[in-house]
């Protein structure tokens, strides 16, 4: 399926994972990405590109070894769903010229910009508002 302003299955994963290591937070515990996978029908593989980047933004550490795994780097109720997704996809930006990176050669004639900045405001005041702990 492919749709206007769909989830992509990185950033779905994602947030399965962060969820899934949530859980366990309060043990202090690392949860492999088999486990995970095994449990929520998953490609092991593709979790471990998911958790490289979200260890990568300091969002969860990671251990080798039999006791190895993954668990979140910081309090779930400090986590948001736009740290999960900037980590997993960059800043979000509904056009380029949403984004400071992309100045626009005719943002003063361009009558959607206020469209696509109304939108992103909106997406991303939801995604700063929802919190990892509230999914557990």
């Amino acid at each position: 399926m492919s749709g206007f302003f769909q989830v992509s299955a990185r950033d779905h994963s994602g947030l399965i994972l962060m969820t899934s290591l949530a859980k366990s937070f309060s043990d202090e515990t690392f949860v492999s990405l088999q486990q995970i996978a095994n449990e929520m029908s998953l490609s092991q593989g593709f979790l471990e590109e998911v958790a490289a980047s979200l260890k990568k933004a300091g969002l969860v550490l990671g251990k080798q070894g039999p006791s190895g795994g993954y668990r979140l780097a910081k309090n779930p109720a400090d986590i948001t769903i736009e740290e999960i997704i900037t980590a997993l996809e960059g800043p979000v930006a509904l056009v380029d010229c949403q984004s400071s990176a992309f100045p626009c050669p005719v943002e003063s004639k361009c009558s959607s910009k206020k469209v696509w900045h109304v939108l992103q405001k909106s997406m991303q005041d939801a995604l700063r508002g929802i919190h990892l702990a509230s999914l557990i």
